[in-house]
């Protein structure tokens, strides 16, 4: 049977509309900005495990197929999927290819590959995740070869690192940036990013 691509791609901005009002509603009750919410997380992997089973069906929902807000939300929805880590580096490795064909939004792309290598404990590679350093400073965190970053970051459809500008949601500051961060690397560990 054909593949409803229409459908695919409605199913995948309600799953966006979703996870944001869920969002919306944690960050009006304070409960976002502690820690992972377990009701963010329920979202994000129920969500994850739809879109999962719907490529395993259809195929990835490529720009082609269900156009750009479609393919633009279906990769946020595995940016989101942070407790997931085999799901995650799955999607890199078929969405990765399909940005050098120019099917899949590239900055999502490079995003998810920086997202990766973040919870791994590993130098992202372009530059797009940031996080509050020991300080609690937000900053962009540790890049490899950064002399040639902005190369880098053109071919993914990105501005120059210099035009970034962080703004980070204003209610919320990591009281104790220090063991804000042990408990990052502990869930981290818990959920499988990282073994040591």
């Amino acid at each position: 049977m054909a593949t409803d691509w229409k459908a695919f791609g409605e199913e995948i901005l309600h799953m966006m509309r979703e996870d944001q009002a869920v969002r919306e509603v944690l960050v009006q009750t304070g409960e976002l900005f502690q820690g992972y919410s377990p009701t963010m997380e329920k979202t994000h992997l129920k969500h994850a495990q739809i879109l999962k089973d719907l490529i395993e069906q259809n195929g990835f929902p490529t720009i082609d197929k269900v156009g750009e807000d479609a393919a633009g939300a279906a990769m946020r929805l595995i940016l989101h999927a942070i407790s997931w880590p085999e799901f995650m580096r799955e999607m890199e490795t078929m969405t990765v290819a399909l940005a050098k064909e120019n099917k899949v939004p590239k900055p999502y792309v490079a995003m998810l590959m920086d997202r990766i290598r973040f919870y791994e404990g590993r130098k992202q590679v372009y530059g797009t995740n940031s996080d509050w350093d020991e300080n609690g400073i937000l900053r962009v965190t540790d890049v490899e070869d950064e002399k040639n970053l902005n190369a880098r970051r053109k071919e993914m459809d990105l501005t120059p690192l210099e035009s970034l500008v962080l703004s980070p949601l204003e209610e919320f500051h990591p009281v104790d940036p220090k063991k804000r961060h042990e408990e990052f690397v502990a869930w981290t560990r818990k959920v499988g990013w990282r073994t040591v």
